[in-house]
């Protein structure tokens, strides 16, 4: 609608006095819209193969450095300690990569003895093929003494100096170092042996990823915050999908499952198919992708509302895409359609193009959206994302809809608080304005001044009459 009516018309004298401006009543607000619009259930699902040797490199050697000290007796959420947590995980982790055969093992420090530096310790050999001896030497940990992370670290590094594949180091402490070592130098020391292949990731238990804890650590590589029992978890998933292989290449082939969908970072849920019913195996991040075995699997991905593939098959050798497609709803909420949409792809082209206040059917993605009351008004929402059967809605606020009425179409100056013209428009004709004063030029004899547009979904109408004679 506002497209229609851009260009002003000026130079039209009617010889019309003064006039007092007046002010409509609010029109009512608008319906909200429903979500049974055609479209929304016509989800598709696609699964991408791609042949790949995803066994061409050497699997990368992991060693976790778990905080055993006293500290990490200390709760969490106000339940549950940071030791129960992490205890928790690691054992599940660990199980886990003991299925797959993974070339993973602990040092733990801190959980023998008090007041010890010297405390540090491999609890879990690389690759240890004994489940049980996992699960008991996990259970039997508790926080008692110090935190020598660059103790621990270099005994970390030891155990991986001779091996020729990738070498990851994930290290988890809910304080900094207590023992006087540097861990900075220790890492320099490993660059200057030519350890090649050697990454670190750091996460903070019950700490903020910016805490002044971490900032001894922060020059071993990336760093993560886990406040929440949620966000530990998610910190080892987002770590784990960081560590996989790399190709000749130079990509990473340590992962054979991936998921595109609007977003990157939603948590997938993994399930295996068997004898027709589905079975948890773990979550992931859809982007960062997860190694699984070849075999049969269903998956549901965390949008709002949740997307399922029901059933996909993972072949041997084989890496596979799962792509998220449909529709969503979106909309635009102000006042009687007076504002235009835009959809634009990552290229910025406009893809499709809506009033405000009536649902359109969009297809899942991540856009700009573009929001304008022409030629006054412009706002742009970045990265909106749009999942399959989502309903999507933007309010818009901070602005006001004035209209000036004239016998007949005629062009106004609008001008802001400062006396600064912003452009111009027709009168008889609604157009949105940012809330704040303005003055309205049509003509000499039509000048209205000291108008405040309120931040309110009505009309305001301002009225030129003629001057009785």
């Amino acid at each position: 609608m506002m497209n229609l009516i851009k260009t002003a018309i000026f130079g039209l004298s009617l010889g019309l006095g003064m006039m007092a401006p007046s002010f409509a009543a609010p029109s009512p607000t608008p319906t909200p819209f429903k979500l049974e619009v055609p479209g929304l259930k016509d989800l598709q699902t696609s699964v991408e193969y791609s042949d790949e040797n995803l066994d061409e490199t050497l699997k990368p050697r992991v060693l976790i450095l778990l905080d055993s000290s006293g500290s990490m007796g200390q709760l969490m959420d106000k339940q549950k300690s940071k030791m129960y947590y992490a205890k928790k995980l690691f054992n599940d982790y660990l199980r886990y990569q003991w299925r797959e055969k993974a070339e993973v093992g602990m040092v733990v420090y801190g959980s023998r003895r008090k007041q010890d530096c010297s405390d540090t310790y491999l609890a879990i050999k690389i690759g240890e093929k004994n489940l049980s001896k996992i699960d008991s030497t996990v259970k039997k940990l508790s926080p008692l003494g110090m935190t020598p992370i660059a103790a621990s670290l270099e005994l970390a590094i030891e155990q991986l100096r001779n091996y020729p594949g990738p070498k990851r180091v994930m290290i988890y402490t809910d304080g900094e170092e207590t023992c006087g070592g540097d861990s900075c130098k220790i890492l320099e020391k490993a660059i200057q042996e030519k350890i090649v292949d050697l990454e670190m990731f750091v996460t903070g238990i019950g700490l903020d990823e910016k805490s002044k804890d971490l900032d001894k650590l922060r020059c071993l590589g990336k760093t993560f915050g886990a406040k929440t029992p949620q966000a530990l978890s998610q910190s080892l998933d987002d770590i784990n999908n960081m560590m996989g292989g790399t190709s000749k290449s130079g990509k990473r082939t340590g992962n054979n499952l991936y998921v595109e969908c609007p977003d990157p970072k939603a948590i997938v849920k993994l399930y295996e198919m068997k004898n027709g019913e589905r079975v948890y195996v773990r979550d992931f991040t859809a982007s960062y992708g997860v190694r699984v075995p070849p075999g049969d699997y269903s998956a549901d991905v965390l949008l709002e509302p949740m997307y399922t593939f029901k059933s996909f098959k993972i072949p041997p050798k084989k890496k596979v895409t799962l792509r998220v497609a449909g529709s969503g709803l979106v909309m635009v909420n102000f006042f009687k359609g007076l504002l235009d949409v835009e959809i634009l792809n990552r290229d910025k082209k406009v893809v499709q193009s809506f009033m405000s206040d009536e649902p359109a059917i969009v297809k899942s993605g991540t856009y700009d959206i573009r929001i304008a009351g022409e030629p006054f008004y412009e706002r742009t929402e970045r990265k909106f994302k749009v999942v399959p059967g989502g309903k999507h809605e933007i309010n818009v606020d901070g602005i006001g809809v004035v209209q000036v009425n004239y016998p007949s179409n005629v062009g106004i100056h609008v001008f802001d608080g400062n006396d600064k013209e912003l452009g111009n428009y027709l009168t008889n004709f609604p157009f949105i304005l940012k809330t704040g004063s303005y003055r309205f030029f049509v003509n000499a004899n039509c000048n209205i001044e000291g108008i405040t547009v309120r931040n309110e979904k009505s009309i305001q109408v301002l009225q030129c009459l003629p001057q009785k004679k």
